[in-house]
């Protein structure tokens, strides 16, 4: 008996579970009012979101990297003499260590991030020339929630900038405070690097609360991995070449005294005949011609390691120059108000919804 009760009972219930068309028009009617509401509030709020938001502006360059690889011809007298035997060499060549699809992480990196807050700009809305950091400060305090958060969070700063975790800097690593690891992440999000595998083009992205900003942040960040990688494909031909002219300018000093030790005892031993004189003037002039072939033999040493330093020296055509933007890229306003009027609508169906399925089922503890 129990049981058919129970059975009736939930057919009565799967009954009401059932959902009619007419059901969802008649909802619809009965809570148009709340939900314009929940559209009106929604609308609002994303108003007061979105205009407080700062206007961005988008600015990019392009370049195209020289690729250079490192063949046969880099293994010197071995690739000459495999090539005598018949053997190619020239697959056991590799590209350099740091591929241009790496080179977009050079520009996430912090010294570059530390690097760039320390270059000078000129802001259109400061107008003034100021350093990136201190622009970063001053545009971020008449941000809404930017200047709200700061009222939280200035006091920790200034104890973080006083105590640091090494002072004396014992582990020879880069150390941030608060602040800094905030404008490093600033940086980190509005500068980036896409690589094209296909066309081997690299494109460089600023996105910046400001026009002119944008453009010399693009500028400075295509610069930057410029010298980086210019001075990782020629550094060691660079340090070649610093010793190369510490011996040029050594063997030229002893060169220039031989010649001279060798002048002034012709000078003295003019008129003399002796064979011991003869053999004092043999030693200096072997030490003469010594020195000279030394000298001689640097100097070559030294003109060719300049080439190779031209020779390793990277190209990077740009194809697109950084260009003051003349349009914000952002926020898209409409679509934040539009998209907090539908999370408003969508609410509002949500809270009506549950206070007509309380209505129809009452809690039987109540």
């Amino acid at each position: 008996m129990d049981d058919a009760k129970t059975i009736k009972r939930l057919g009565i219930e799967d009954e009401e579970i059932e959902i009619r068309l007419t059901d969802i028009v008649q909802f619809f009617k009965k809570s148009q009012r709340h939900i314009f509401l929940g559209v009106l509030i929604g609308l609002l709020i994303g108003g007061l979101y979105a205009f407080s938001k700062q206007s961005m502006y988008t600015a990019q360059v392009t370049v195209m990297p020289e690729v250079q690889s490192k063949g046969a011809g880099s293994l010197g007298s071995l690739g000459s003499l495999a090539g005598l035997a018949g053997i190619s060499l020239d697959n056991l060549g590799g590209q350099d260590a740091i591929r241009p699809d790496l080179y977009p992480n050079v520009l996430q990196s912090v010294p570059f991030a530390l690097d760039l807050l320390e270059q000078p700009v000129y802001s259109q809305k400061l107008q003034t020339k100021v350093k990136l950091y201190e622009f970063t400060r001053q545009v971020s305090a008449t941000d809404l929630f930017g200047s709200i958060s700061s009222l939280f969070s200035s006091k920790n700063v200034e104890i973080s900038q006083d105590k640091k975790s090494d002072p004396k800097n014992f582990s020879k690593a880069i150390q941030v405070t608060k602040e800094q690891d905030e404008l490093i992440k600033g940086v980190q999000e509005s500068v980036s690097a896409t690589y094209d595998k296909k066309t081997g083009i690299i494109t460089i992205v600023a996105i910046e609360p400001d026009p002119v900003v944008a453009a010399t942040v693009a500028r400075l960040s295509l610069e930057y991995l410029t010298n980086y990688i210019t001075t990782y494909r020629t550094e060691k031909a660079r340090k070649q070449v610093d010793f190369l002219v510490q011996q040029v300018s050594e063997a030229k000093a002893k060169y220039q005294a031989a010649e001279y030790a060798l002048s002034a005892y012709r000078d003295r031993n003019r008129n003399l005949f002796l064979e011991s004189a003869k053999i004092g003037e043999q030693r200096l002039q072997a030490d003469y011609l010594l020195t000279q072939s030394v000298n001689n033999e640097l100097s070559k040493q030294l003109e060719q390691a300049k080439i190779k330093v031209q020779e390793e020296t990277p190209i990077f055509k740009t194809l697109e120059p950084p260009i003051v933007p003349l349009r914000k890229s952002g926020p898209k306003r409409m679509l934040i108000i539009l998209g907090f009027g539908v999370a408003g609508a969508f609410f509002s169906m949500v809270i009506v919804l549950v206070r007509l399925i309380s209505r129809q089922h009452p809690n039987p503890a109540a």
